[in-house]
């Protein structure tokens, strides 16, 4: 039995800025794919820009982190407290950086793992972000 809290979608879906789903698409998938894109909406929110709730995204890093800690460990507990707090159907939310790329070194690259109730199960679900060229965060 889906409760509720799983079947509703984000806050932007319901207000009707997410794409419609697909009503083929099984309702784990659908659920997981909701989440990723509330992750996706809410990480690109800039700190401020919602009257009604102006703690809503993420600081600009460039702004806001404090000159003794560094950039990476910033963001992990930035992103930490946006997700917790703005995507209420997943728990127990790590995030890390992952490896840097030497290629591409100032990449800004992260690993979550949060737990979500479905079907009175938790399950584990990972998403990798991303912050790209344009400071848009990519959920993968």
């Amino acid at each position: 039995m889906i409760t509720e809290r799983e079947s509703g979608g984000s806050l932007f879906e319901r207000i009707g800025e997410a794409v419609n789903l697909p009503s083929r698409q099984r309702p784990k998938a659908a659920l997981l794919q909701s989440v990723r894109n509330n992750l996706r909406n809410v990480l690109n929110t800039r700190s401020g820009s919602c009257y009604g709730s102006p703690d809503l995204g993420i600081a600009d890093f460039n702004d806001e982190s404090p000159d003794s800690m560094n950039i990476r460990n910033w963001m992990v507990q930035a992103i930490s407290r946006c997700i917790l707090r703005y995507e209420p159907r997943i728990s127990d939310v790590v995030v890390t950086t992952t490896a840097e790329d030497s290629h591409a070194p100032l990449d800004l690259r992260f690993h979550i793992v949060a737990y979500m109730d479905f079907s009175n199960r938790k399950d584990v679900l990972e998403f990798d972000i991303l912050l790209d060229n344009h400071q848009h965060w990519c959920v993968g």
